[in-house]
């Protein structure tokens, strides 16, 4: 399966003078599959795996160690480091290799919150082409992941149409992670996604944050799952768990950082009646937003439908405003309220033109532009998008 990030790992690697590639993103959503790709691609790189305790002691901040372990600085060759996250002082190695390897090209796979530990991003500064990796999207479970035209809003496959349609309740139900989607059974589905909940998906959070209180960070995150297409109240949030809203604003942070979720803020042009403080909040992958809740019941009959495609249709947008960067269009998205309860589901601004795209994102029925909004911004407004099952193929 090729994935969408491929062509940008390709064209990074072919550079005269190539930044070292990160791939960051949440555990199991493929980024050692992608090293493993390119080690049977390249007969002659070299690969890493820093699970391996021996192995993170070898590499040290030291050119002749450097030089011991990879070969003569000048000699071409291409180095995969999985889960780099693991090594002390890996931004000093990482550097001594960038500065002075000048042959060398590096591509490393790590938490999500790697960079974020201490010393790795001034270290790396400059030196570092970061990929994030999220869970499959529709069109590489399609096997369609063709980069060289890529325009928000705009897939021309019709025929790939009924596809999408007989998938979309197992991605709601079961997400897409690439090990969920490729197994087959639906039994063995939920129990690899417990599994991830249970032993894997806090892992990184606690080992690497030194969380206080796991327990209380658990019933945080389901209360999340719970509120998913929501403004969410961190006053609320703090009462129920009895902490302070500080400490709340620091767990969802975490959360954030490590890829678990997507917190989506508010737009706003600084008018007086639009709502500028509040968040939404999204999981980055709905079969571990459902594992965490326990359940795991058929769309058909659940409550919750609406959001969960709300959520899927969210993924897709911030997917696809990530992966556009690389085409030369540049998107952040938001949401947008005003206090008389006016609201538009998502907002894409074009950050290099100020255009504004308003979406709704309704899983049957159809949905009108709020008026006060196309007042207020028709002079920036560039398209309207609403979004439904009938038409999300046209999205993917």
């Amino acid at each position: 399966m090729k994935r969408q990030i491929r062509q940008m790992i390709d064209r990074e690697l072919t550079q005269m003078h190539p930044k070292i590639i990160v791939l960051v993103g949440q555990r199991r959503v493929g980024k050692t599959y992608e090293l493993v790709q390119l080690q049977s691609e390249h007969p002659n790189s070299q690969f890493y795996d820093f699970e391996d305790f021996a192995l993170r002691e070898l590499f040290q901040p030291s050119l002749s160690i450097l030089e011991r372990l990879l070969g003569p600085r000048a000699e071409p060759r291409l180095v995969l480091f999985d889960e780099v996250q693991h090594v002390p002082n890996i931004g000093a190695v990482l550097k001594l290799i960038h500065d002075h390897f000048p042959a060398t090209r590096v591509v490393a796979s790590g938490s999500a919150a790697f960079l974020l530990l201490k010393n790795i991003g001034d270290s790396l500064a400059g030196r570092c082409f970061l990929i994030n990796v999220y869970p499959l999207s529709p069109r590489e479970m399609l096997n369609d992941a063709n980069n060289e035209r890529w325009v928000i809003g705009d897939y021309d496959r019709p025929l790939n149409k009924p596809i999408i349609d007989a998938n979309l309740d197992h991605w709601l139900l079961y997400g897409c992670l690439p090990e969920v989607w490729q197994e087959r059974d639906s039994i063995r589905k939920t129990s690899l996604l417990r599994n991830y909940v249970n032993s894997l998906m806090l892992k990184d959070i606690f080992e690497i944050e030194g969380i206080r209180l796991p327990d209380v960070m658990q019933k945080l995150v389901r209360m999340l799952a719970l509120q998913i297409g929501n403004e969410v109240n961190a006053n609320e949030l703090a009462t129920a768990l009895n902490l302070n809203r500080r400490t709340v604003l620091e767990y969802i942070s975490i959360l954030e950082k490590f890829r678990l979720v997507h917190v989506l803020g508010a737009y706003s042009n600084n008018l007086r009646n639009e709502l500028t403080k509040g968040n939404k909040i999204y999981f980055t992958d709905l079969g571990v937003r459902n594992a965490l809740l326990g359940n795991f019941a058929p769309i058909a009959g659940r409550t919750d439908t609406g959001a969960l495609f709300e959520n899927f249709v969210v993924n897709l947008f911030i997917h696809h405003a990530d992966l556009a960067q690389h085409f030369g269009q540049f998107y952040q998205c938001y949401f947008w309220r005003n206090k008389q309860q006016a609201e538009i589901d998502l907002v894409l601004l074009n950050t290099s033109t100020q255009q504004l795209t308003p979406i709704e994102i309704k899983l049957t029925q159809g949905a009108k532009l709020p008026r006060i909004f196309a007042e207020l911004y028709h002079e920036r407004m560039s398209a309207y998008m609403t979004v439904k099952r009938e038409t999300l193929w046209q999205f993917v």
